[in-house]
C-alpha cells in the first residue's frame, strides 16, 4: 500500500486499539535500564520480516511507502514537526520534534517562521556536526530536483516560493531562508493552514551539507541518521572520497535484510525527543519470503512480526479462534482505503458506463473474505476516508449491492449503456475488452483476489491478461508509471500523509499524481496522453474542485469541501472501485510487549514497541 494517514484537529476521531501486551508509555532508556513510567525494560533485537524490499531504496526524497514512513518516523529522521503516540486515541495533530515550538504564522498565513533547537547532532559519521537550517534546505533541494520526481510527492511543497523552480538547486529556492542557524523562515504563494503537517514528512528531514552528492539512485545506503537509530555500519561511512568510490552501509543489503542500531548521537541528546522511547536495541528485517512461510516463522518464534502485510487467512482463523491466542493479534482501523484502479486512457475503461459495471460486478466481500474477513476491514463505496470529512459521506455507497457481493444484473443495465456493447446485451463485445493489461502483486491475497475478479468481469465481457509480480518494483512500478499502459491496477491502496482530505485529493485524483499516486492518469493533458502513446485524447478533471478545497482554511468548510470532491468521485468520475476501509492486521511473537498502534501512519509504532525482560 502506498501512503500513510493524519489527521486534524478539527474532526474527532476514535481509534479502536487491541490491548497491548505490556504497559504505557513513557521516556527510553540505554540498554537494560528500567522504564519509571510503565515498567518496561529496555534493549533487545527486535526481529521482523517484511516479504519485498521497498521501492526507492530508502531515499527520503522520494520513498512513498506507509512501511518506509514510519520507519523514518520511529527510528531515522526526525523533522521539524512531528507527532505524540501516547494515549489512545492516538494524537494525530502534529507537535514540535527538531523544532523549538510549532511555526509563527504570518497574519496572512503565508509566512511561516519555525525556530531549531539548538546543539543536536547528526549519527555517525557526522556525529560532530550539529543540525542547523541549512540541512533542511539541502533537503529541500533534493525534493525539488530529479530525485524527489522520482515516485516522491514534491507537490506538497509547490506552494512555497521559487520551489518548482528550483530543480534541485536549494539556493533557487527562494521561499526558504535561514536569518541564522537556528531560524527557518518559509514563504508560500498563498495560504496553506495545513503547512505545519507538511512539516512532517520525512522528505523534509535534514541533510548534512555533500552527503547525498552523487547519490542520485543510492542515498538511501548512505543515509545519515538522526533518529534514535541508524543503519549499522553508518560509522565506516566516507564522504571524503568521490560518491563512486564511497561503500555504502553494511546493514543494508538490498532485497535481503535492513539491520538499525542505536544512533550514539541521539543517545547523547536522548532529552532533546521526549516523542520516541526507541526501547530495542537493534532492528533486524529479513527481506523476502512468502507470506505463508513469513506467518510461520511467527508461529515458531522465530521473528516478531510480519512487517508491512497482512496475516494469512488460515493464520488469522487460528488466533481468532484461540483465547490463548488472540491477545496477539492486533486489529487496528487505519483511515486507509484498498480499492481497484482503471486506468481511463484506456479502452474500455474510457467510458464511464464500463467503469460503473465494474463497480456493480465486483464481489467486495469476496475479496475481503480473500485477505481475511471482516477482521481486516469494513466494505467501502467511496474514495476518502469518514475521519478526513466529518462522517459527511458516512454510508456513501452509489454502486451497494446485496452483502457487497456484486449484483450481475445492475452491472448489465450500465453496460448496455456503454459504447462498448454494440448489441446491448450487457456484455462487451468489443475488441479493446479483450486481454486488458492488469497489474498485480504476486504475494498473499492477490492471486486469489485476482481470480475473483476475472470470474466477475467475465461475466460482463471484460477479459483480464493477468501479470503479476513484486509489490514494488514490478506492480507499483508499472502501475504509477503512465507509459507502461497498464490498463486495470486491483492490488493498490491508500492512506493519508497527513490528516487531511488534500493528502487523498492531491496525490490520487489530481494531475500532480500523475507518474506517481495517480494510477487511473485522471487530470492528463491532452498533449500528454498523445505523448505516452495513448489513443483516447482526453480524460476526466478534478484539478480545479481540488485546488478549491485545498485553499479552504481548516474547518468544516475544508471538511465539506473534500466531502464535495468525493461524492463527485464516487458517482460522477468513477476512477476505480474502492472496496475496503483498512485495518492494519499484525500478529506478534510471544515476546511482544507495549504493542503501540501510530494513527498518524497507520502502521504499528516501532518505537513503542518492546520486548519481554529486555529481549533477554
Amino acid at each position: 500500500m502506498k501512503r500513510h494517514w493524519r489527521y486534524l484537529a478539527t474532526v474527532a476521531v476514535v481509534a479502536v486499539v487491541a490491548a497491548a501486551c505490556g504497559g504505557g508509555g513513557g521516556g527510553g532508556g540505554p540498554s537494560g535500564t528500567e522504564i519509571p513510567s510503565g515498567g518496561i525494560q529496555a534493549g533487545g533485537t527486535l526481529k521482523l520480516a517484511t516479504p519485498a524490499d521497498i521501492q526507492s531504496g530508502w531515499d527520503p526524497a522520494k520513498e512513498y511507502e506507509i512501511i518506509a514512513y514510519e520507519l523514518y518516523r520511529c527510528c531515522l529522521s526526525r523533522t521539524l514537526n512531528s507527532f505524540r503516540l501516547e494515549g489512545a486515541p492516538t494524537d494525530t495533530n502534529p507537535v514540535p520534534d527538531l523544532a523549538t515550538a510549532m511555526p509563527e504564522v504570518s497574519v496572512d498565513g503565508m509566512t511561516y517562521t519555525v525556530k531549531i533547537k539548538p546543539g543536536i547532532h547528526f549519527g555517525p559519521p557526522f556525529q560532530d556536526t550539529e543540525i542547523t537550517a541549512d540541512d533542511f534546505i539541502t533537503a529541500f533541494g533534493r525534493v525539488s530536483s530529479d530525485v524527489g520526481s522520482q515516485g516522491g510527492y514534491p507537490f506538497y511543497f509547490s506552494v512555497i516560493q521559487g520551489f518548482d523552480d528550483a530543480n534541485g538547486d536549494p539556493a533557487k529556492i527562494t521561499g526558504i531562508t535561514a536569518p541564522d542557524p537556528q531560524t527557518l523562515v518559509f514563504k508560500l504563494t498563498q495560504p496553506t493552514t495545513d503547512f505545519p503537517f507538511r512539516l512532517t514528512l520525512p522528505a523534509t528531514a535534514p541533510v548534512p551539507a555533500h552527503a547525498a552528492e552523487g547519490h542520485i539512485k543510492d542515498y538511501g545506503r548512505y543515509l545519515v541518521s538522526t533518529g534514535p537509530y541508524m543503519w549499522e555500519g553508518s560509522e565506516s561511512l566516507d564522504f571524503s572520497v568521490p560518491a563512486e568510490q564511497q561503500k555504502p552501509v553494511s546493514g543494508y543489503e538490498p532485497n535481503r535484510a535492513w539491520i538499525w542500531v542505536r544512533n550514539p548521537s541521539w543517545v547523547s541528546e536522548r532529552d532533546t525527543d521526549p516523542l520516541r522511547p526507541a526501547y530495542v536495541d537493534r532492528i533486524e528485517v529479513a527481506v523476502g519470503g512468502t507470506v505463508e512461510d513469513l506467518a510461520n516463522k511467527v508461529d515458531a518464534g522465530e521473528i516478531d512480526f510480519v512487517y508491512g502485510a497482512t496475516p494469512p487467512s488460515t493464520q488469522l482463523q487460528k488466533y481468532l479462534a484461540d483465547p490463548q491466542l488472540t491477545s496477539r493479534l492486533h486489529a487496528e482501523p487505519t483511515g486507509a482505503i484498498r480499492y481497484i484502479t482503471m486506468n481511463l486512457a484506456i479502452p474500455p475503461f474510457d467510458d464511464i458506463h464500463v467503469r460503473k459495471a465494474v463497480n456493480y460486478v465486483v464481489d467486495k466481500d469476496g475479496l475481503r473474505r480473500a485477505r481475511g474477513g471482516d477482521t481486516v476491514g469494513e466494505l467501502a463505496g467511496h474514495w476518502i476516508p469518514d475521519m478526513l470529512t466529518g462522517g459527511l459521506n458516512a454510508g456513501l455507497d452509489p454502486y451497494a449491492t446485496p452483502n457487497g457481493q456484486g449484483d450481475l444484473d445492475k452491472a448489465k443495465e450500465e453496460m448496455k449503456l456503454s459504447a462498448y456493447d454494440s448489441n446491448q446485451d450487457g456484455v462487451c463485445d468489443d475488441p479493446a475488452c479483450e486481454s486488458i493489461l492488469t497489474i498485480t502483486d504476486k504475494a498473499f491475497p492477490y492471486p486469489e483476489q485476482n481470480a475473483i475478479l476475472t470470474d466477475s468481469l467475465a461475466q460482463i465481457g471484460l477479459k483480464l491478461d493477468v501479470r503479476m509480480g513484486d509489490r514494488y518494483t514490478f506492480m507499483y512500478a508499472k502501475c504509477q508509471d503512465p507509459t507502461a499502459l497498464a490498463a486495470f491496477c486491483p492490488s493498490v491502496g491508500w492512506g493519508f500523509d497527513y490528516a487531511d482530505g488534500g493528502t487523498y485529493g492531491e496525490p490520487l485524483f489530481s494531475s500532480v499524481g500523475i507518474g506517481s499516486s495517480d494510477y487511473s492518469n485522471l487530470g492528463a493533458s491532452s498533449k500528454d496522453l498523445a505523448k505516452w502513446g495513448y489513443s483516447v485524447t482526453e480524460v476526466p478533471s478534478v484539478d480545479d474542485k481540488v485546488s478549491a478545497c485545498s485553499q479552504l482554511p481548516v474547518g468544516q468548510e475544508r471538511l465539506a469541501c473534500w466531502a464535495d470532491l468525493d461524492k463527485y468521485l464516487a458517482e460522477e468520475v468513477v476512477p476505480g472501485v474502492v472496496w475496503l476501509f483498512d485495518n492494519n492486521v499484525v500478529i506478534t511473537g510471544p515476546r511482544v510487549i507495549n504493542w503501540t498502534f501510530d494513527l498518524s501512519g497507520g502502521i504499528e509504532a516501532l518505537d513503542h514497541i518492546a520486548l519481554a525482560g529486555g529481549g533477554a
